[in-house]
């Protein structure tokens, strides 16, 4: 792209904008701009949180827009001077009373009144991602924030401080939980989707899914999920239907052969409960990693800048649903199914994944495991799996699922 492009003179401006008023000296920035990974398509920070003492606790964090509770392992909570008593590090997440640490984006303050704070097992925020804590949707809903995955950039500015760039689009937005949401029209449907980062792919509520197979005789589905609709392995991915819908549309914008997976109509209750009103979905991380995003919190408004299709290649996968352990290995928690038969033959639900092609899987992440299952249709990977305490070695082929 040309230097003298507009936009991207425009973007340089901006940018250089930020940073003076991020490091202007003995001032508290009104902006901050920095940088962030991919695993998975979740987005991973720094964040600094503050100790009791003053000092600053700098930790990788998961940038969650679906989830209002700041997340932290054990050893993290510990160390910015949280009391856990009677808990051992194992089990389900602990809700702690204290309120939350301070928190700042590259010197930014962050909201933490009213953000609850659980603490979770393992020396990871969740098994499979690299990241000691979350940066919730309830830390970020009173800023204009930008998700711009193409450029890798998270910006996060006071309220007026930008000017919006991008298709616009309305949103409602939940004041205690941060979490937003849009209208689309799915097919035809118009429904009220959830837009979540924080989940690698885009769900939807098994009732619209069924209604647009219904419509449409004969488009390929499967059942179980992978590529980004696998989240984490829990048992609903392994029944849920996955499938590409045919076209979103987002305003003016139109996403064609969006992968989804369909799920029960209680995940999308359990979500509406933390969502500004009832939702039939939503649009994940494997949606917005084409976009540059801005969320204008307080004025209830969204902005989309495409930057090309995301995710074409995203199901052209070896069939099978992961869930990453505390321990750092890998479970197939299923083989994915179409009419009824598994697409990868030989692996049962509950086989130990150990090797791709070579690679160990022990200590990955989730993005690199699933990365190492896709590859061009018709392509073969060498799996090692280990069942019963025996291991096996099979070629298993790359599908264009679903």
């Amino acid at each position: 792209m040309r230097r003298d492009n507009p936009s991207v003179l425009a973007a340089a401006v901006l940018t250089a904008s930020l940073l003076v008023q991020s490091c202007s000296p003995g001032e508290e920035p009104r902006a901050v701009t920095l940088p962030f990974s991919v695993d998975h398509n979740r987005m991973i920070v720094d964040l600094d949180f503050v100790r009791p003492d003053g000092t600053v606790r700098r930790a990788r964090a998961w940038v969650d827009t679906g989830n209002p509770y700041l997340m932290l392992t054990g050893a993290l909570a510990r160390d910015l001077g949280f009391e856990i008593e009677g808990w051992n590090g194992d089990g389900a997440p602990v809700d702690l009373a204290a309120p939350a640490p301070p928190m700042r984006l590259d010197g930014l303050p962050l909201r933490t009144e009213g953000v609850a704070v659980q603490a979770v097992a393992g020396d990871a925020v969740l098994p499979g991602i690299p990241a000691e804590a979350n940066l919730p949707a309830s830390a970020l809903c009173r800023d204009h924030v930008v998700f711009d995955y193409p450029a890798r950039r998270l910006t996060v500015a006071r309220p007026g401080v930008l000017e919006p760039r991008g298709d616009p689009v309305a949103c409602r937005v939940n004041e205690g939980t941060g979490l937003f949401m849009v209208t689309v029209v799915a097919d035809g449907d118009t429904v009220a989707f959830g837009v979540d980062n924080g989940s690698a792919g885009t769900w939807v509520s098994n009732a619209l899914a069924s209604q647009w197979l219904a419509r449409r005789p004969g488009r390929p589905h499967a059942v179980g999920a992978a590529g980004s609709a696998n989240f984490f392995g829990f048992p609903f991915e392994c029944v849920g239907t996955l499938m590409r819908l045919p076209e979103i549309g987002l305003g003016d914008l139109r996403l064609h052969e969006v992968a989804a997976l369909g799920l029960g109509q209680r995940m999308f209750d359990w979500y509406s409960q933390k969502s500004a009103g009832p939702v039939a979905g939503f649009i994940g991380a494997n949606v917005l990693a084409g976009f540059r995003l801005e969320i204008d919190f307080p004025n209830r408004m969204t902005y989309w800048t495409t930057a090309g299709p995301a995710g074409s290649s995203d199901l052209d996968i070896v069939g099978l649903t992961l869930r990453p352990e505390a321990d750092g290995g890998f479970v197939v928690a299923a083989v994915v199914t179409r009419e009824g038969r598994p697409v990868v033959g030989g692996v049962e639900a509950g086989d130990r994944l150990i090797r791709i092609d070579g690679r160990e899987l022990a200590g990955m992440t989730m993005g690199a495991a699933v990365d190492a299952l896709r590859g061009t249709p018709g392509s073969m990977r060498a799996l090692v799996v280990e069942r019963e305490g025996e291991r096996f070695t099979m070629q298993a082929e790359v599908l264009r699922l679903p």
